[in-house]
Formats: C-alpha cells, structure tokens, sequence
C-alpha cells in the first residue's frame, strides 16, 4: 500500500495491441476494460483514419499506418492513469496490399491531364469567329471503381466558363454509370460581365456517397458539353486531387 493510504486500484485494457496486414477491410474489436479504472474512461486516437474506438468497439483496417489509442482513467476532471492499444495495419513490409480501388481513369473528347493530378476540360482552340466562337464540344473522365467497402469520392472542381449563360452552358455534370448525379455550374443568379469576360469558379472541394456501391464496380463519370459554339475562348473546367476514404473522415 503507498505510504499516503490511497490504494492504487488494478485495471488494464484489452487488447493491448492489434497488428493486421492491410486489406482495405474495416474490422472491429470489443474493447474491454479489466479491473476498477477508478474513474470514467476516455479514448483517444493518435489518428482517427487508422484507428478508433465508439461504443466500445475499435475499429481499424481501412487505412494502412500505426496508432496508438489512449485510454484514460478521469477522476473529478483529472486524468488518474493511462494505458495503451498499440495498431498496426500493414506496416511490415513483406505484408501485401491489397488492389486499389480505382481500377482505371479513362480520359475522352475534350479533356486532357495536367500535372500534379489535375484534368482539365478544354475547348476547341485552333480558331474563332469575332464573338470568340468556333465548334460545339464534349468531354468525359470515367472513373472505374472496384468497391470493396464503404467509400466515399473527394474531388477538387474549378473552372472559368462563359458568363452570358453559366447556368446552362459549358456545363460539367457527374454520372454514376449512366445516371445522372449532379451539376457544378453555378445556380445562383449572375451578373454578367461581358460576353468576353468569363465567370471565374472558385477552386472548392466536393465529394460523393459510393455506399449503394459496396461489393460492386461503377463507373464516375465527369461530362464536359459546352451545350453550343458561342464564347469558347475561356479556361474551361477543371477536377483534380480526386481520393477515396472511408465515410468517417479524410
């Protein structure tokens, strides 16, 4: 017994530690608490996308990496003692990883790649009338997906299109397969500056639910249609840091 009388109560966590090859599948452990902590217990994650607890439960496998979950015991507000879950998912070497997700980009039409990721929705260039017109033009970016678990689809949008008719031309819109998701020109109302002046969109992070995809392929596709042949002579759309990650976080 410590010579100020208090008895130190036993308590431990288990598992103490969790080491896993990456498969991009996500597993869950009950988390049990041996002994009296003397106090309420709190979890904390090192990183939230390798590994965490709710409810009683760690969960972990989506990502590869380390961790550590904190485990704390809380008396009147302070932190009493503390123990330690040690994860590692996939960090030994000579542990496999598993195929990717996205099986392929497939670029069409109007679109070409830039660097650093980023794929950019074109016009026709190699001539124009006086009203900066030449051709009506399509474009597409096919995302094959092979979904072995929940994901979700981040991906940066920007673009510098024609401002006379913004909402309903030189429009980028998102497929899954052949059904239709969403569009990326602008619904509010415009004040246009001219017709030879574009509307600028700002660069701004978008994503999508894959949910009604696990265990299944699907194909995200990106369709680039200028809708006709006036005011060709802007930037066009772009798309880029396209990623996966679980539904948690990012």
């Amino acid at each position: 017994m410590p010579e100020d009388g208090l008895v130190v109560p036993y308590w431990d966590v288990r598992p103490r530690q969790i080491r896993l090859p990456y498969d991009q599948v996500v597993k869950s452990f009950p988390i049990d608490i041996l002994g009296v902590p003397g106090g309420d217990v709190v979890f904390t994650s090192t990183d939230m996308n390798i590994a965490f607890v709710s409810d009683g439960l760690l969960t972990c496998g989506a990502n590869a990496g380390a961790a550590v979950i904190i485990v704390e015991a809380v008396q009147d507000g302070v932190v009493a003692s503390r123990r330690y879950v040690q994860i590692d998912i996939g960090t030994e070497a000579q542990q496999p990883v598993a195929p990717p997700a996205i099986r392929e980009i497939v670029p069409s039409g109007y679109v070409e790649e830039l660097p650093d990721g980023v794929w950019h929705f074109k016009y026709f260039t190699d001539w124009f009338d006086q009203w900066g017109g030449n051709i009506r033009v399509h474009g597409e970016l096919a995302i094959v997906l092979d979904l072995d678990k929940h994901y979700r689809l981040y991906f940066d949008v920007w673009g510098d299109i024609e401002s006379m008719g913004v909402r309903n031309h030189d429009t980028l819109d998102l497929y899954f397969n052949n059904t239709w998701k969403r569009n990326f020109n602008p619904t509010t109302p415009v004040i246009y500056p001219a017709w030879n002046q574009p509307y600028v969109i700002p660069r701004r992070t978008e994503w999508v639910d894959l949910w009604e995809f696990i265990g299944r392929s699907v194909t995200v596709r990106f369709v680039w249609d200028t809708q006709d042949a006036l005011y060709q002579m802007f930037d066009g759309w772009y798309v880029g840091n396209i990623r996966l990650a679980p539904p948690w976080g990012i």
